[in-house]
């Protein structure tokens, strides 16, 4: 008899139409990239008989209600999680948006600005935290690079440091592209997966239905790979023997490149922290089931309010933080991870927080090398500010199309 091992295995995963249901078409599932993790579990509690006997024994225990509920931890890369974003979220990616010299007539560039001679590039889709690229510009160095919205109004948009050359001549043959953006939608859309852990060397599958992905954290120090935990919260466990696994017919498996914090850029208010040493972000539903009477399985996994917070680990310079903490200082932050691959346009993934408070400042005395400052934060929704070009988000996910 075949025997598994520890590795040999993958997940696999895809919407679902009905909830807690395998879908009808077992292709166009994604697998994913885990390093070792947890998994997912059903669990049911034990429903204990109350009799007190005079022979002193106890009768068998029944189980109560069905519970899924697990992680998985991941290297973090490009396009590899648009879908559980996407489910995290509850948006929906919007495409890359491509704006011509055909609605901004022409324009202009300082090292930190793009001036329009006409039209707004707020009409056309431009948000504070996005990340735009010029093509075809005449200045050839300002050409796919990837650039970090720091402020926009009709029109001019401001970028995050001076990565732009100067060109004060007008230039009609330009394209910027948006790049492609997941928010927080207006209506949240709901979505359960069906996930798959496929045993390779035995042939058998897990199935888990009606899963929610639950929140994720990602985080990030000096020489680590950018990593994220995946929680999920599910409503049913089966097992699939030889003959009916794996359920899902070649599952896509993404093959981008492992991103890397000592490429990533961390900026507060759009500007750059040179001196941070970890960077963690976690954003949590409360996803949960609902015990019912007569039944053992949930009719729903329910999930709650976005809830994000997070913190930020530097080397101490100066008091600043511990000013904000008392004055309640609020900022924006961003999070830019590029491929460490050199030829342009460099692929990226970009979070940007845009209204975040700290809470707490934890400096340890007497340790060795510098001192380090852990700041927690929590974030909030950012009211609209439409002539600034301020989205009513918690959290703004730009990328690339795959």
């Amino acid at each position: 008899m075949a025997k598994q091992t520890g590795k040999n295995m993958y997940v696999a995963f895809k919407v679902e139409t009905v909830f807690d249901q395998i879908h009808g078409t077992l292709t166009g599932a994604e697998k994913l990239r885990i390093n070792p993790s947890p998994g997912l579990n059903m669990t049911r509690p034990t429903i204990k008989p109350g009799e007190i006997r005079s022979d002193l024994m106890t009768q068998m225990p029944r189980l109560g209600s069905r519970s899924v509920a697990g992680n998985y931890n991941c290297d973090l890369s490009i396009n590899s999680f648009d879908t559980i974003f996407e489910a995290v979220l509850r948006a929906t990616w919007v495409a890359a948006v491509a704006i011509t010299q055909a609605t901004m007539t022409s324009i202009t560039t300082t090292t930190s600005t793009i001036v329009a001679a006409g039209g707004s590039w707020i009409t056309q889709g431009v948000r504070v935290g996005d990340v735009v690229r010029l093509t075809d510009h005449d200045t050839v160095a300002n050409n796919n690079i990837n650039l970090v919205v720091k402020s926009v109004v009709a029109a001019t948009i401001t970028v995050v440091g001076t990565p732009l050359t100067i060109d004060a001549g007008a230039d009609n043959t330009f394209t910027l592209t948006i790049l492609k953006k997941l928010k927080n939608a207006t209506v949240p859309v709901r979505r359960s997966f069906y996930i798959e852990e496929y045993n390779q060397d035995i042939d058998q599958s897990e199935g888990y239905g009606g899963c929610r992905w639950s929140g994720f954290t990602l985080r990030g120090g000096p020489d680590t790979m950018a990593t994220i935990e995946l929680r999920a919260v599910g409503a049913s466990q089966a097992g699939f023997a030889i003959g009916d696994s794996p359920l899902y017919d070649t599952p896509t498996l993404r093959t981008d490149i492992g991103l890397v914090m000592v490429d990533a850029g961390i900026y507060r208010d759009g500007v750059a922290l040179a001196t941070c040493t970890s960077f963690e972000l976690n954003c949590d539903l409360n996803a949960q089931g609902l015990a019912i009477i007569g039944g053992t399985t949930t009719p729903d996994v329910f999930d709650n309010e976005t809830m994000l917070s997070g913190s930020l680990s530097m080397l101490r310079e100066d008091l600043t933080y511990i000013t904000a903490l008392g004055a309640e200082t609020e900022y924006t932050l961003q999070l830019l991870l590029v491929e460490p691959d050199a030829t342009a346009p460099i692929d990226c993934l970009s979070i940007h927080l845009p209204r975040i408070k700290f809470v707490g400042v934890d400096t340890p005395l007497g340790q060795d090398g510098g001192m380090i400052q852990t700041c927690p934060f929590e974030v909030g929704l950012e009211e609209a500010v439409a002539a600034s070009g301020i989205d009513e988000v918690m959290m703004t996910i730009c990328t690339e199309t795959p």
